[in-house]
């Protein structure tokens, strides 16, 4: 495929005696005079190294009492180690960061409480993958640094790993999926509330997403999703963000007969843990056709896990759904090069992010 720009006027003699002339030597030759406008999106490396400039913002209506947020020192332990991260540049090494002793047992409290459950709710292909990084990183006994956790994902998916300090929008932290990156925060919950976090940190990223990033299929699924959102208006933005929430958050799969988990909300949360296994779970078959349109609560257990049969048919399932996301242009990652490529000249603008809940 080639892309040929033209500024001028299309209409001159010589101009379209060009044009008849391309027409006449190849076989699909198309010509657009509109320039199209889409919602910004990272092409390259330098691109992804902005994005985590301007971050979400939660509100604390519902969390004001939480320590996570009162306690003045925990805040400030916060903060530095959100500044660490801040200063991390993508295809570099990740700062090393010292964890205290609390922060330690507070990772070994919470690991350990998990690890119960996944033994009964958790996808083989998870407990694979979680028993590799035990053995291979020592996840088990302490915090992972990302560094290491970056490296070992590169080797078995190309998945990259950036530092980040706070949440992303979901544009932004979508777009990212599509060049294989995950934002990744660094900082541990406060060690009074280990089975719960306002906000996600490293439990949530290690326990729940990265361990499963090192898989194929996880990782393929969250890429097609990247790159679907990738110059999406606010509207198909939405609708990819809930099949996201229904598949790799809060997603199952029936394995030998049962339901068993995949999704990293549930994998990091004992209270979504002890919910997916309670006579009170519901079980719906995914139809990302309908189920992007379904809302969920945000701060509570889900009312409903979505399944598929197998990781090939959730994949599938999402190329179809794909399929039907009218956009002005077509995008696709390069492997090679690590960057997006476009089959026609766009104009994309950044808009201003909004806070959530």
């Amino acid at each position: 495929m080639f892309i040929c720009a033209f500024e001028g006027n299309r209409k001159t003699e010589n101009v379209q005696q060009a044009l008849q002339d391309l027409q006449s030597r190849f076989g699909n030759v198309q010509f657009s005079d509109e320039i199209s406008i889409v919602p910004w999106y990272p092409r390259n490396s330098t691109d992804l190294g902005h994005i985590g400039d301007n971050l979400m913002l939660i509100e604390e209506d519902n969390n004001g009492d939480h320590p996570q947020f009162m306690d003045l020192e925990y805040r400030k332990r916060r903060d530095y180690i959100a500044q660490v991260s801040k200063s991390h540049v993508l295809g570099q090494p990740i700062p090393i960061l010292e964890y205290t002793e609390q922060e330690q047992q507070t990772w070994k409290t919470i690991y350990n409480k998990l690890s119960i459950y996944h033994k009964d709710i958790c996808t083989e292909k998870y407990k694979y993958h979680k028993s590799q990084l035990e053995k291979d990183l020592g996840i088990h006994k302490q915090i992972p640094q990302l560094r290491d956790l970056d490296e070992y994902l590169k080797s078995k998916t190309n998945f990259r790993i950036k530092a980040a300090h706070g949440i992303l929008s979901q544009r932004k932290f979508l777009n990212a999926l599509a060049h294989r990156v995950f934002f990744s925060t660094q900082y541990i919950r406060h060690h009074k509330f280990p089975e719960y976090t306002p906000e996600p940190d490293i439990v949530h990223e290690v326990i729940g997403h990265i361990r499963m990033f090192a898989d194929p299929f996880i990782a393929d699924i969250s890429q097609q999703i990247g790159l679907l959102s990738l110059g999406a208006n606010d509207e198909q933005l939405r609708r990819l963000g809930n099949i996201y929430w229904f598949t790799i958050e809060f997603g199952a799969c029936k394995e030998n007969g049962k339901m068993k988990s995949y999704g990293a909300g549930i994998a990091g949360c004992i209270g979504e843990c002890e919910h997916f296994l309670s006579k009170n779970s519901r079980f719906e078959y995914l139809d990302p056709f309908k189920d992007c349109d379904s809302e969920y609560p945000v701060q509570k257990v889900q009312p409903v896990y979505l399944y598929t049969d197998s990781f090939d048919e959730c994949l599938e399932k999402l190329v179809k759904f794909g399929e039907q996301i009218k956009k002005p242009m077509k995008t696709w990652y390069n492997f090679n090069t690590k960057t997006v490529e476009c089959d026609r000249r766009i104009i994309a603008t950044e808009k201003q992010q909004i806070s959530i809940k």
